[in-house]
């Protein structure tokens, strides 16, 4: 049935089908599923058995097919490729609140913190996140941790820079007053 100009500029930008996606994957987010299976999952069902209702069912799939690539871009949902399959689960980051164990889906604020180089130049790079638990307020949790090689860091090449910029002036410096002290003793 057709809807008007008007009542399809005040309607929702996400529906329900989308929510219904994100709440099978939130509610086993500890596994990765193929469209098929989140398709059977939310009872999305489509039917091949006769031509016309296949035509039907081909426009069905590839609506859904649509919604879980905007969910994709949104970042709600994440896809790998295993084993020449396209497997998809929950994006959200859970963080447990130390206190209660009262489980927190976004964090407020996020940021990366690299530490020291050890002895062969490599950072350990944590991705941090600021969750706010309802009961207990604020707690931080490692969201991630990535390791930098050696001279990969943003701050060892400004170093290298930094370092061969200012060896010239000081050689140009010392041969000056070098001069001068000689200069000096002839006096």
């Amino acid at each position: 049935m057709p809807i008007g100009r008007q009542e399809f500029e005040n309607g929702k930008l996400h529906s329900k089908l989308e929510e219904e996606i994100v709440s099978f994957l939130d509610e086993r987010k500890q596994r990765a599923f193929t469209s098929q299976e989140i398709m059977e999952g939310i009872r999305y069902h489509t039917e091949f058995t006769t031509p016309e209702i296949s035509k039907m069912s081909t426009f069905a799939v590839a609506d859904f097919t649509s919604f879980l690539h905007r969910l994709l871009r949104e970042g709600k949902i994440k896809m790998k490729i295993v084993r020449g399959r396209m497997y998809i689960m929950a994006r959200r980051e859970y963080a447990k609140c130390p206190k209660c164990g009262a489980e927190v889906a976004e964090p407020k604020k996020t940021w990366k913190l690299a530490g020291r180089p050890n002895k062969k130049g490599e950072r350990i790079q944590l991705h941090i996140g600021l969750f706010e638990c309802p009961k207990h307020g604020a707690f931080k949790k490692a969201l991630g941790k990535e390791k930098i090689p050696a001279g990969r860091s943003k701050k060892s090449r400004t170093k290298k820079k930094k370092a061969s910029s200012k060896k010239s002036p000081r050689k140009k410096t010392a041969k000056k007053k070098k001069e001068k002290t000689e200069a000096l003793m002839l006096f």
